[in-house]
């Protein structure tokens, strides 16, 4: 993998000791997400960072040569930003990004979501992410409302099932994705997260064993 971080000019700029330790998480994180997900060589991966003065990192996939990330202007966690570039670099990987070729179903979205956070929980344990916090009472109740939409169709409010907008709550579509991925991985234990990823979604579904 060919990797390029470029910092974005903001009102409040990065110091040199902060570009630094920045450039060395993502390089670090990257390169390792890399060859677990068995990213080719010539794959070029262009990470653009910008400072706002949001709490937390937030971060996209925008193409599969292109990862955004937006770093808070106060001290970050450092597990954070480890964890969100292992968790980006899986869709790169899986080719789930905003200028995607083709459209992306809803199951196609549940599980690039799910990979995506299970990935990011096993390659940095010391952070769990919200994406990945549910409980059977959570699961029992959500689920029947998936089971009654259309999870094929690529005509779907990714800002309502995923994000929280109106009466959803946030990072529903996260929680269920990362669901049926551990039932996956309950299921069958030696599939790793390279082998699920060339999975299609209704194949995924299928070793999930979740009726939905």
């Amino acid at each position: 993998m060919k990797l390029n971080i470029i910092f974005l000019k903001s009102k409040k700029a990065f110091t040199e000791k902060e570009k630094k330790e920045i450039e060395n998480i993502i390089k670090n994180s990257a390169t390792h997400a890399a060859k677990l997900l068995k990213l080719g060589k010539e794959h070029i991966v262009n990470f653009t960072v910008y400072r706002f003065s949001k709490k937390h990192i937030w971060a996209y996939t925008q193409a599969e040569d292109w990862i955004r990330v937006a770093i808070p202007q106060k001290k970050f966690d450092k597990n954070e930003l480890k964890a969100i570039v292992c968790h980006e670099m899986n869709h790169v990987k899986r080719g789930f990004c905003g200028y995607a070729e083709k459209k992306i179903s809803f199951l196609e979205a549940l599980f690039a979501e799910g990979l995506a956070t299970v990935f990011e929980l096993e390659q940095v344990p010391e952070r769990i992410p919200e994406s990945s916090k549910y409980t059977n009472k959570f699961i029992k109740k959500w689920l029947p409302i998936f089971k009654k939409e259309n999870l094929t169709t690529s005509r779907f409010s990714y800002d309502e099932w995923f994000l929280g907008q109106g009466k959803k709550p946030k990072r529903l579509g996260y929680k269920i994705g990362t669901y049926l991925v551990r039932q996956i991985r309950k299921n069958y234990p030696k599939l790793t997260s390279e082998k699920l990823i060339k999975k299609n979604a209704k194949d995924l579904l299928k070793l999930s064993r979740i009726r939905i």
